[in-house]
């Protein structure tokens, strides 16, 4: 059977009794591959937002079910390009803002006192005297000094977010696939495995992901083997930590994704 025969059978299970299994998202995953050029890392997340807008949602599903084979190759990978497009549209608002962020913590010498200010835009894009103003208040909220990710994520909120397309599933008479669910679950905590490991750790996580021995790593990195092995242990309890009352494909899934994101 053929990846869109495979989704078209898929879709018809999932709108009679909600069954999704591994082997009709491996084919979803193929039919889409290679749409909007899609980093290999960020490819999951897009199908989980592909499917909560256009497969969850019970008009849009239908939509899809009363169309031939071709058609429905072509529709989803139309509509998958579609949420991609919107997902680079939000991406690039948040570096845009960030930036403007970032200045703005540089300049300022504490909080506000004059509140939000209604609009952070002009015509030009993000207004560098409006962003400093708004993290002034953040400041404010929080009576401390925010990290430029806080501010960005409080102003990114209140701000952009309401001004891009929103596309959320309308109503849905079925449960998300555990499936999709758990590749997320799984991309969630690599992330945040990452994002607490050093450059060095990062790199000699990545070297045992792809098998080389822990002394040759140290030897090329330069640093001692006592050292080497310090930091493979606190990768291992971090890993641990993350890992505990996982099932083993959680964690093999989040293996994947480590594999993807370092």
């Amino acid at each position: 059977m053929g990846d869109v025969a495979r989704v078209h059978d898929a879709l018809r299970s999932y709108d009679a009794d909600g069954t999704f299994g591994e082997e009709d998202y491996l084919a979803l995953r193929r039919m889409v591959q290679g749409v909007g050029r899609v980093d290999s890392a960020l490819l999951d997340g897009f199908i989980g937002l592909f499917f909560e807008r256009h497969v969850h949602d019970d008009v849009r599903r239908n939509e899809l079910l009363g169309l031939s084979h071709a058609e429905l190759e072509k529709a989803v990978r139309h509509r998958f390009k579609q949420v991609v497009a919107g997902g680079q549209d939000s991406h690039q608002a948040w570096h845009a803002l960030s930036a403007h962020v970032r200045d703005a913590l540089e300049a300022l010498a504490g909080p506000g006192a004059s509140g939000y200010p209604s609009s952070l835009t002009t015509r030009q894009g993000f207004s560098a005297i409006a962003v400093e103003a708004a993290v002034a208040a953040v400041w404010s909220d929080l009576r401390r000094k925010p990290s430029a990710k806080e501010a960005t994520q409080e102003l990114f909120a209140r701000y952009v977010a309401g001004e891009l397309p929103a596309e959320t599933s309308q109503s849905s008479s079925r449960e998300f696939p555990a499936v999709i669910g758990a590749r997320l679950d799984a991309q969630r905590l690599a992330r945040g495995i990452i994002q607490v490991l050093s450059d060095d750790e990062k790199d000699l996580m990545r070297a045992q992901l792809d098998g080389q021995p822990i002394d040759l790593w140290a030897t090329g990195r330069g640093v001692s083997r006592a050292t080497a092995y310090r930091m493979l242990s606190r990768i291992k309890s971090l890993c641990r930590v993350e890992f505990d009352e996982r099932s083993n494909r959680t964690r093999l899934e989040v293996l994947d994704a480590l594999r993807l994101q370092l």
